[in-house]
This record gives structure tokens, C-alpha cells and sequence, in this order.
């Protein structure tokens, strides 16, 4: 497992998500952690909305089964996204952290998001909130989740912490980060996203993909499919891609998984990539990513098989 600093923590390109736990029972959820701290997963993704805090609370039961697990995990978790609205109040802020702190069954929060862009913000209110946050020991790092680069330059200028991170939902099948920089014709899902990855590459703002693995598509019969593009029926859907992933994975005795997963470690922005996978054998499959060593053609191979065109 290969690793970046965010501040002053040491965390894993390969990050394991945490929204799907909700229903899974507790020996399931200890099996996963193992199997992700054994292949050197230390990173866990949150937010006080998963499962409705619930998947915060599995977790702050199975740390305080094990209290020795707590100092081997980067915890990472989000908020303000409430019922029908966004809420980046200092005070909402302050409230949701000590919820997850309560639910996790922590003392501090490792990396600390902002889930959504609030039209509404008062960055005056944010810095409060950070501020005493990290005054009082709590969150060690912050960062934000789907914001522009324009949004992500407008809160920096306002607040006395550095935001380390930016989440966005990247993938070989969905990538408009990346296709806003090489496609002359923009669509209109390009906004938010055009000049973003160089701007976090100018910044030191690490991009943390999710969706990675997935892809979302409508079939003639109306059936709405959504789930990892290398798994039926999307396989058939995107036979070009699996084609490729599949022979760069004998090339590079992997699995199609972990070259999915390495064309997103190979961009030089040096991103780390989140699996929301509940099932610790399909984790496994990711767990030799960061030995495959793509080349710069490979990564285009994969681009364009994935139905990108270049201009």
C-alpha cells in the first residue's frame, strides 16, 4: 500500500467507505476493518448521514470492543447535509462533529468535511467552527466534498485552516474532472468542474474519488442499473473497458478491480481512491493497486475504451 500526508497524517491511497454498513451485522463490519487494516487500508470514510448515523455507531461499538483499533485508523467523516437542506451554521458544524465524536466513540476526528456547498454559507461562521474545533483537540484536518475550485478559493481565503481535501465523484465511466481539461465540447455537467483539478494540484488539495468503482445507466427495458461497471449487466454495457481492464490485468497479474483502481492512482494530482464495497472478499480484489504501474498510453487505453473521446 502506497500513502500520502494530509497535514500531518499519514493516510492510504486506497480508503474504505463507510455508507453501505448500515445493515450488515457487526461480525461483518469487524471482518472488513480486519481485512482492510491486514492489506494496509487505514483510511475509513463517513458522514454523520450514513444510515443515518447509525454506520458512525457501528464503528464506535466495534472501537470500543477493541480500543486498540483506534489509534490504527484515520477517521474520516462529513456533515452538513440535513433533511431537505444544507447547514454550514457554526453551530450545526460544532453540534454534528460531537454527534460523530459520541456515535464513533473517539475523541478526536482525524479529517473532518464539509459534504456539500451551501449556497447560504457565511464563511465568517465556518472559521468559528473550525477554529474551535481545532482549539479544543477534536478534528485534526479539514477539507471539503464537491466544491468547485472557485467555492474551494472563496472558503480558504475566509478560514485559518488549510483544506487539505476536496471529495469528488470520479471514475474510468464518469470523470468530468478530468474530461473538462481535454474535451472542446463541454456539457453543461462540466460546470463545477472545469479548472478543478488544477487548481488542486496548484494548492496541495488531494482529491478523494468516490463512485470509483460505479457507473449508472438505463436499459431499453427501462431497468435503472447502478453498481460497479465490472459487474453484470454493466459488463456487457462496457465491454470495451472490461476488455482492457482484463487484459492489463494479466499483463500486471492483478485484477481488473485493482487496475480500475490504479489508472485513478496513477493521475500525477496523486488522489486517493474510495471503495464502498461491504463484502471484505471483494475488498481483497483492490488490494494490489498500488503494484500496478500503468503507463501513460495504458491510462488512455482505459480512458478511451470507457467511451471518452479525445479531441
Amino acid at each position: 500500500m502506497d500513502y500520502i500526508d494530509i497535514g500531518e497524517i499519514k493516510t492510504s491511497r486506497l480508503a474504505l467507505g463507510c455508507m453501505r454498513i448500515s445493515d450488515k451485522p457487526i461480525k461483518n463490519v469487524e471482518r472488513l476493518i480486519s481485512v482492510a487494516l491486514d492489506i494496509g487500508i487505514n483510511l475509513f470514510d463517513h458522514a454523520d448521514i450514513y444510515g443515518g448515523g447509525s454506520c458512525e455507531a457501528i464503528y464506535g461499538k466495534i472501537i470500543k470492543s477493541e480500543p486498540s483499533l483506534r489509534d490504527r485508523m484515520v477517521i474520516q467523516t462529513k456533515c452538513g447535509i440535513c433533511s431537505g437542506r444544507y447547514d454550514l451554521s457554526a453551530d450545526h458544524i460544532v453540534e454534528s462533529v460531537e454527534g460523530s465524536l459520541t456515535r464513533l466513540n473517539t475523541d478526536r476526528i482525524d479529517i473532518l468535511l464539509l459534504h456539500r456547498p451551501d449556497t447560504l454559507m457565511r464563511p465568517e461562521q465556518i472559521a468559528r467552527a473550525f477554529d474551535r474545533l481545532e482549539r479544543d483537540g477534536k478534528v485534526r484536518a479539514f477539507g471539503v466534498s464537491n466544491f468547485s475550485a472557485r467555492q474551494i478559493e472563496f472558503l480558504q481565503a475566509n478560514i485559518h485552516q488549510k483544506l487539505w481535501v476536496n471529495q469528488m465523484q470520479l471514475s474510468p465511466v464518469y470523470c468530468p474532472i478530468i474530461d473538462s481539461g481535454i474535451n472542446v465540447d463541454r456539457p453543461q455537467e462540466y460546470c463545477g468542474a472545469d479548472g478543478l483539478l488544477e487548481y488542486c494540484r496548484t494548492n496541495g488539495v488531494t482529491l478523494q474519488t468516490y463512485g470509483t468503482m460505479q457507473c449508472e445507466f438505463t436499459e431499453d427495458s427501462g431497468y435503472v442499473y447502478c453498481g460497479a461497471f465490472t459487474a453484470e449487466p454493466a459488463r456487457s454495457r462496457y465491454f470495451a473497458l472490461n476488455f482492457r481492464l482484463q487484459g492489463l490485468a494479466e499483463k500486471y497479474g492483478a485484477t481488473p478491480e485493482a487496475v480500475a483502481i490504479a489508472w485513478i492512482l496513477h493521475h500525477p494530482a496523486n488522489m486517493q481512491a474510495i471503495i464502498g464495497t461491504t463484502l471484505d472478499e471483494h475488498l481483497l480484489a483492490y488490494k494490489g493497486c498500488c503494484d500496478v504501474k500503468l503507463t501513460d498510453c495504458e491510462w488512455y487505453e482505459i480512458y478511451k475504451s470507457a467511451g471518452h473521446n479525445l479531441p
